[in-house]
Protein backbone atom coordinates (compact mmCIF):
# COMPACT_ATOMS: atom_id res chain seq x y z
CA UNK A 1 0.00 0.00 0.00
CA UNK A 2 2.69 2.29 1.03
CA UNK A 3 4.86 2.14 -2.55
CA UNK A 4 0.98 2.42 -4.06
CA UNK A 5 0.80 5.80 -2.56
CA UNK A 6 4.52 6.80 -3.28
CA UNK A 7 4.00 5.80 -7.32
CA UNK A 8 0.54 7.86 -6.92
CA UNK A 9 2.40 11.01 -5.27
CA UNK A 10 5.18 10.57 -7.80
CA UNK A 11 2.69 11.07 -10.19
CA UNK A 12 0.48 13.01 -9.39
CA UNK A 13 3.24 16.21 -8.39
CA UNK A 14 4.61 15.36 -12.08
CA UNK A 15 1.38 15.66 -13.51
CA UNK A 16 0.89 19.17 -11.14
CA UNK A 17 4.04 20.24 -12.64
CA UNK A 18 3.41 19.37 -16.17
CA UNK A 19 -0.14 21.77 -16.21
CA UNK A 20 2.14 24.34 -14.53
CA UNK A 21 4.46 24.57 -17.47
CA UNK A 22 2.42 24.41 -19.68
CA UNK A 23 -0.25 27.14 -18.63
CA UNK A 24 2.09 29.73 -17.88
CA UNK A 25 1.91 32.71 -19.91
CA UNK A 26 5.12 34.58 -19.85
CA UNK A 27 5.90 38.35 -19.22
CA UNK A 28 8.75 38.08 -20.90
CA UNK A 29 8.81 41.01 -23.80
CA UNK A 30 11.45 39.02 -25.37
CA UNK A 31 8.79 36.17 -26.34
CA UNK A 32 7.52 34.83 -29.37
CA UNK A 33 4.48 37.46 -29.14
CA UNK A 34 6.69 40.45 -28.31
CA UNK A 35 6.83 43.77 -30.69
CA UNK A 36 9.71 44.01 -33.01
CA UNK A 37 9.83 47.38 -34.47
CA UNK A 38 6.00 48.03 -33.75
CA UNK A 39 4.83 44.69 -35.76
CA UNK A 40 3.82 41.25 -34.13
CA UNK A 41 4.81 39.90 -37.65
CA UNK A 42 7.90 41.81 -38.80
CA UNK A 43 8.67 39.61 -41.53
CA UNK A 44 5.08 40.13 -43.27
CA UNK A 45 4.24 43.46 -42.42
CA UNK A 46 7.48 45.63 -42.57
CA UNK A 47 7.72 45.84 -46.16
CA UNK A 48 11.46 46.81 -46.84
CA UNK A 49 11.68 43.15 -44.75
CA UNK A 50 9.13 41.53 -46.22
CA UNK A 51 10.62 42.54 -49.52
CA UNK A 52 14.21 40.53 -48.76
CA UNK A 53 12.73 37.65 -47.22
CA UNK A 54 11.15 37.37 -50.32
CA UNK A 55 14.86 37.41 -52.22
CA UNK A 56 15.93 34.42 -49.66
CA UNK A 57 17.12 31.33 -51.51
CA UNK A 58 17.12 28.16 -49.83
CA UNK A 59 14.03 28.93 -47.37
CA UNK A 60 14.21 28.86 -44.11
CA UNK A 61 17.10 26.40 -43.22
CA UNK A 62 20.19 28.73 -44.95
CA UNK A 63 18.62 32.04 -44.02
CA UNK A 64 17.75 33.65 -41.10
CA UNK A 65 16.30 37.50 -39.79
CA UNK A 66 17.80 38.17 -36.32
CA UNK A 67 16.31 41.25 -33.59
CA UNK A 68 19.24 42.53 -31.79
CA UNK A 69 18.64 45.41 -29.47
CA UNK A 70 21.91 47.42 -30.00
CA UNK A 71 22.64 51.51 -28.39
CA UNK A 72 18.75 51.06 -27.30
CA UNK A 73 17.53 50.37 -30.49
CA UNK A 74 15.90 47.22 -31.95
CA UNK A 75 18.30 45.82 -34.81
CA UNK A 76 17.27 43.68 -37.25
CA UNK A 77 19.75 41.52 -39.10
CA UNK A 78 18.92 39.85 -42.40
CA UNK A 79 21.59 36.94 -42.83
CA UNK A 80 21.13 35.60 -46.71
CA UNK A 81 23.04 32.19 -47.68
CA UNK A 82 24.10 34.61 -50.68
CA UNK A 83 25.66 37.38 -49.11
CA UNK A 84 29.35 37.83 -49.13
CA UNK A 85 29.93 39.79 -45.92
CA UNK A 86 27.92 39.94 -42.65
CA UNK A 87 28.31 43.35 -41.65
CA UNK A 88 25.95 45.17 -44.52
CA UNK A 89 22.75 43.53 -43.48
CA UNK A 90 21.93 45.35 -40.18
CA UNK A 91 19.17 48.00 -40.08
CA UNK A 92 17.02 50.14 -37.49
CA UNK A 93 13.40 49.10 -37.45
CA UNK A 94 12.34 51.70 -40.53
CA UNK A 95 15.08 50.05 -42.80
CA UNK A 96 17.83 52.45 -42.93
CA UNK A 97 21.03 50.23 -43.18
CA UNK A 98 23.34 51.13 -39.95
CA UNK A 99 26.93 52.19 -41.55
CA UNK A 100 29.46 49.11 -40.31
CA UNK A 101 31.29 49.62 -42.77
CA UNK A 102 34.58 50.60 -40.61
CA UNK A 103 35.79 47.39 -38.70
CA UNK A 104 35.77 49.05 -35.64
CA UNK A 105 32.20 50.02 -35.85
CA UNK A 106 31.38 46.40 -36.62
CA UNK A 107 33.52 45.10 -33.77
CA UNK A 108 31.94 47.56 -31.22
CA UNK A 109 28.29 46.32 -33.19
CA UNK A 110 29.40 42.65 -32.35
CA UNK A 111 30.35 43.34 -28.62
CA UNK A 112 27.66 45.48 -27.94
CA UNK A 113 24.53 44.04 -29.08
CA UNK A 114 22.23 41.85 -27.41
CA UNK A 115 20.68 38.70 -29.15
CA UNK A 116 16.72 38.74 -28.72
CA UNK A 117 15.06 36.46 -30.89
CA UNK A 118 15.43 34.68 -34.11
CA UNK A 119 12.49 36.28 -36.13
CA UNK A 120 12.81 33.81 -39.52
CA UNK A 121 14.29 31.01 -40.06
CA UNK A 122 17.68 29.34 -38.83
CA UNK A 123 20.90 31.66 -37.49
CA UNK A 124 23.61 31.14 -39.76
CA UNK A 125 26.33 33.69 -38.29
CA UNK A 126 27.56 34.27 -34.98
Amino acid sequence: MKKFVVEFLKSLLLTVTILTIVSCKSDDPTGEDAMVCGSARPAEELLWLRNQVNEFYGGEESNAVVLYNFNGEQVIEVQNSVFSSTNQHQYLCDGTKLDLDDANKFKEFKDNREEVKVIYGTKIWN
